[in-house]
């Protein structure tokens, strides 16, 4: 689903939504946390969409979702198992947006129980 980039910094929007992300409470979040600090972007979907990849890997877990407020979209936050920061995923049913909305139209709340999408 998303193609690798010559690694870059993240967006000033792109940080804000990950830090948004990072902001909820769980088992392993410190980690995550830890490695959202120096975290680059090193794949992008191909869709046009703005989902983002921070490491390849396998055994996708989703860690954080957000609806995003007046819309039917929402974003949610996966790691590699429990402690590999993986990237952020949009999904939904609108136009696809160029970027991910502002971190104050999140709602936003910890995964029921990590699993693969």
């Amino acid at each position: 689903m998303i193609g690798g980039v010559a690694p870059r910094a993240l967006t000033e929007r792109e940080r804000a939504v990950l830090d948004a992300l990072l902001t909820v409470d769980f088992e392993g979040v410190e980690e995550l946390r830890r490695q959202a600090a120096e975290a680059r972007v090193v794949g992008e979907c191909g869709c046009g969409c703005p989902s983002i990849d921070f490491q390849d890997g396998t055994g996708m877990n989703v860690r954080v979702n957000a609806s995003v407020r007046g819309a039917y979209d929402e974003l949610f936050l996966y790691s590699f198992g429990d402690d590999r920061l993986g990237g952020i995923e949009w999904a939904g049913v609108d136009e696809k947006p160029a970027e991910f909305p502002p971190p104050e139209l999140l709602e936003i709340s910890v995964a029921s129980r990590p699993c693969a999408p």
